[in-house]
């Protein structure tokens, strides 16, 4: 019993790392099940190239976004601030916005890419890995009233 059950296991965790990610309206979906961003890190380590590309891109969004916030916060901050005190509109902090805003630009550009990047890198690996015997082949765990079965595909 332990040998079939720690075969089920390897067969499960096998195959687990062998789905294919799909991209639809910006949600991650294995299996037509849908797949978190914090949790789309596991799914991609089986490959480091895509995991490290796709950490690059949250990387690159995170900073891009604070950039972003800033500038804005600094603007509506200094705004505000003219309009209340008797101080002259565009200060510093008006230009020192600005310019954020304008560092932000560059930084968020090219997220979107790298992340699409690194699950087409993973797609492939797992295309190259499900053909690398040479047999095309299907695992499916099966359930009904008589118990749970295992179906092998060749």
């Amino acid at each position: 019993m332990k040998k079939i059950l720690s075969l089920f296991c390897f067969f499960t965790i096998s195959l687990i790392f062998s789905q294919q990610i799909e991209v639809r309206d910006n949600k991650y979906y294995v299996n037509d099940a849908l797949v978190y961003k914090h949790e789309i890190t596991k799914t991609l380590a089986a490959n480091p190239e895509a995991l490290q590309l796709y950490k690059k891109s949250r990387t690159k969004e995170s900073v891009g976004g604070l950039l972003l916030g800033g500038g804005i916060g600094l603007i509506i901050g200094d705004v505000v601030k003219g309009l209340v005190s008797d101080v002259d509109y565009p200060s510093g902090f008006t230009y020192v916005g600005a310019g954020l805003i304008g560092v932000s630009i560059p930084v968020l550009s090219g997220r979107t890419r790298m992340r699409a990047k690194s699950i087409e890198l993973y797609n492939e690996s797992v295309k190259d890995n499900s053909n690398s015997l040479g047999y095309q082949f299907d695992m499916k765990v099966i359930t009904n009233s008589n118990g749970i079965g295992l179906n092998i595909t060749f």
